[in-house]
C-alpha cells in the first residue's frame, strides 16, 4: 500500500514531509517494533518521547510516523528538521485515535482478509503436523498451522490457520487460538483457553464506539501453562508476549499489546490491561488487577485485589497492597489506622 493511498480512508491526513515516498507499506507499528516500510501513530509527548529514544537506536529512514496535529504545531522548527533527517516521511491527522480506527482496517485486512478458517488444513494439504502428535477427534486445524512433535490436542479444540504449536505442548479441551499465534515447547493450556482474541479496544466518535483492528497476534515461550477460562488478547501490531514458565491461573485476563517476563505467577481473576509490562518472576496476589502502560519491575509481589495505576513504573522488589497500590507496609499501617479510628468513634458513640 501506497502512503498516498492512507487519505482514502483519512481524509484528514496532511503529509508534511515527503509526500510522494514511492515504497509499498508493510503494516503499521507499535514505537518498539518500528522498521523500514513500516510507521507509526504518534499523539502525545508520552508517545513523542518513546519515538525520539527509539529513533536514536537505528536507521529508519524507510518508516513514518502520523502525529496528531494539535502535538505536531508544538514542535519547534530544530526538532522537526531532525525528524525530517531521520524518518522516510511525516504526516499529521485531525484526530489520531480516529485515524487508527480507519488506517488499521485495511492493513488488517491484508493480513487476515484472506485467511481460509473454514476448510481444515489438512484437508487442503496445507497443515504441518509431525507424525508424532497427537490430534483428537472434532479438533479443527487450519491452513499451514505448524503442530510439532509429541503435542497433543484434545477434542473440541481449534487451532486457526498460520499458527504454531512447539514441541510437548498439550491443549486440553475447547481451546481456541486464533491465527498467527506463536505456542513455545512444553506448554499446558487448560480448558476454554482463548488465545488471540481481538483486544478491547476502540474509539469513541459520533455516538458510536469504533474498533480499532487488532493484526499483531500472540507470542508464548516455553513451558507455560495456562488455566481454564484465560484469555491472552492480540496485540494491536505486535505480539502480546508471555515469556517462559509463567503460570497463569484460571480466569485471567492478559490485554493486548502486554509483556509478560519469565516465571511470573498470575494467580486467579487478575488482570493486565492494555501494553502493561511485567518483569521476570512477578506475582499477582487473586483478583489483583494492573492498569494501562503499567511497568512492575522484576519480582515485584501484588497482593490479592490491589488495583495498580495505570502508568506507575514500580522499581524491582516492590511489594505492594491496597488501591491505588502502594508500597504493603504503608498501605497495611493506613488501614489499620482507619480501623483504629472507626473503633474509637464507635465506642465514643456509645
Amino acid at each position: 500500500m501506497k502512503i498516498s493511498v492512507l487519505k482514502k480512508f483519512d481524509s484528514t491526513l496532511n503529509f508534511k514531509f515527503n509526500a510522494d515516498w514511492a515504497h509499498d507499506l508493510e503494516t503499521i507499528a507499535n514505537i518498539d517494533n518500528l522498521r523500514a516500510h513500516t510507521f507509526v501513530f504518534v499523539k502525545n509527548i508520552k508517545f513523542f518521547n518513546k519515538l525520539e529514544t527509539k529513533l536514536n537506536t537505528g536507521d529508519f529512514n524507510e518508516a513514518g510516523v502520523i502525529f496528531e496535529e494539535k502535538f505536531f504545531n508544538t514542535l519547534k522548527p530544530e526538532i522537526i528538521s531532525v525528524l525530517e533527517s531521520k524518518l522516510a516521511w511525516i504526516a499529521t491527522s485531525a484526530n489520531v485515535a480516529l485515524s487508527l480506527t480507519h488506517i488499521s482496517k485495511p492493513f488488517y485486512d491484508k493480513k487476515l482478509g484472506g485467511v481460509n478458517s473454514q476448510v481444515d488444513g489438512r484437508q487442503m494439504g496445507t497443515a504441518d503436523i509431525h507424525p508424532s502428535a497427537l490430534v483428537a477427534q472434532n479438533v479443527f486445524i487450519g491452513e499451514y498451522v505448524k503442530i510439532a512433535a509429541n503435542v497433543e490436542i484434545m477434542p473440541g479444540s481449534v487451532i486457526l490457520p498460520y499458527s504454531e504449536i512447539g514441541e510437548g505442548t498439550i491443549i486440553y479441551p475447547n481451546v481456541s487460538i486464533y491465527p498467527f499465534s506463536k505456542i513455545g515447547k512444553n506448554c499446558r493450556f487448560h480448558s476454554s483457553v482463548v488465545i488471540g482474541s481481538d483486544g478491547f479496544g476502540y474509539t469513541f466518535n459520533q455516538g458510536q464506539h469504533q474498533k480499532i483492528w487488532h493484526m499483531g497476534g500472540v507470542e508464548i515461550h516455553d513451558d507455560v501453562e495456562i488455566g481454564a477460562n484465560s484469555a491472552v488478547d492480540a496485540g494491536t501490531f505486535s505480539p502480546t508476549i508471555i515469556g517462559s514458565g509463567t503460570r497463569i491461573d484460571n480466569s485471567v485476563q492478559i490485554a493486548h499489546n502486554c509483556k509478560v517476563g519469565r516465571g511470573c505467577i498470575l494467580c486467579g481473576h487478575s488482570g493486565l490491561a492494555g501494553s502493561a509490562v511485567i518483569e521476570d518472576y512477578v506475582v499477582l496476589g487473586g483478583k489483583a488487577g494492573v492498569g494501562p502502560d503499567a511497568h512492575l519491575g522484576m519480582g515485584t509481589q501484588v497482593a490479592g485485589a490491589a488495583m495498580v495505576n495505570e502508568s506507575a513504573v514500580w522499581p524491582a522488589g516492590s511489594k505492594l497492597g491496597g488501591h491505588p497500590a502502594r508500597d504493603l507496609k504503608e498501605w497495611m499501617r493506613g488501614f489499620a489506622y482507619i480501623r483504629k479510628m472507626s473503633l474509637k468513634d464507635t465506642k465514643a458513640k456509645e
